[in-house]
């Protein structure tokens, strides 16, 4: 993973299905060039707080987290199990470099080494299951989510 793959949100871009496309690829919140329409327009990457600088992480921000953070982060959570917030923590914790390397080994996949996606619950290149992904409940099931 590189260190450019971490979002100002917190987000892991190369964790991220659009990333993680063979066609149509995602290239990152960081870089220019194809992007989800979501990724194009977002609130917190154009905040007023950054005072013009969208790449600057928002955990240097005086109101961090502020409310657009804390509803991406519970989001996250409910969905992925995966806390951008507690990301930005250990950024600021440890530093981007160590963060990067932690999170390139925790997120690799068992089975074939490739990194898994948090928006899946198997790995894209071989089907292992996502260890990280939460499981369904009884509900999203019969919606037929499973």
């Amino acid at each position: 993973m590189e260190n450019d793959s971490l979002a100002p949100c917190g987000v892991i871009c190369e964790l991220c299905l659009g990333y993680q496309h063979r066609k149509n690829k995602c290239v990152g919140c960081k870089n220019p060039g194809n992007k989800p329409n979501h990724c194009t327009a977002c609130s917190i990457k154009t905040c007023p707080e950054k005072n013009g600088n969208s790449m600057e992480l928002c955990s240097v921000c005086r109101k961090f987290p502020c409310r657009r953070i804390r509803d991406l982060d519970k989001r996250y959570k409910v969905k992925y199990a995966e806390s951008p917030i507690e990301n930005l923590r250990a950024v600021s914790a440890m530093g981007i470099n160590d963060f990067i390397r932690t999170e390139e080994i925790h997120w690799k996949c068992p089975n074939c080494g490739n990194l898994l996606c948090v928006h899946k619950g198997q790995c894209l290149s071989c089907g292992a299951p996502n260890r990280f992904f939460p499981a369904l409940n009884d509900a999203d099931q019969k919606l037929g989510f499973a």
